[in-house]
């Protein structure tokens, strides 16, 4: 396996780990898949969006406040992961995001949209540096 091979597969696995720590509510591990600066901000046609919210601490405080509110069992399905940039440790990749939820034994879907990340590897392994997600639709 080539390191450019083990590359996209370990950035592949820190956006999945990012959607398995949202779902499952884990903030620490929801946190480590961001760099100590990371940035988050999302973005909605005809809407002032959200963030940016600027380091790991206050990514994680802010989607903590989010899921508080949300009483669902949530599942942030990552797809169609697209590589634009990937060297000297660091990357950019675009995928697809489908937000599914569960209650009352109910099924629906969310929303959709497009995640833009941009990646850096350090002593942590590969971290997300910024996060851009696009929406679809108002959730």
């Amino acid at each position: 396996m080539t390191a450019d091979t083990t590359d996209r597969l370990a950035i592949v696995e820190t956006l999945n780990r990012y959607a398995w720590a949202y779902d499952t509510r884990d903030l620490p591990a929801l946190g480590a898949c961001f760099t100590a600066d990371g940035v988050f901000d999302i973005t909605l046609e005809g809407h002032e969006g959200w963030g940016p919210y600027v380091g790991r601490e206050a990514i994680v405080a802010w989607l903590g406040e989010v899921m508080a509110g949300q009483h669902d069992q949530r599942r942030h399905c990552v797809s169609n992961v697209v590589f634009r940039e990937l060297g000297a440790g660091q990357a950019r990749v675009d995928s697809y995001l489908v937000l599914t939820a569960v209650e009352a034994g109910q099924l629906r879907v969310v929303c959709t949209g497009t995640y833009h990340d941009s990646l850096e590897h350090g002593a942590e392994g590969w971290q997300i540096a910024h996060k851009t997600l696009r929406l679809d639709n108002p959730f």
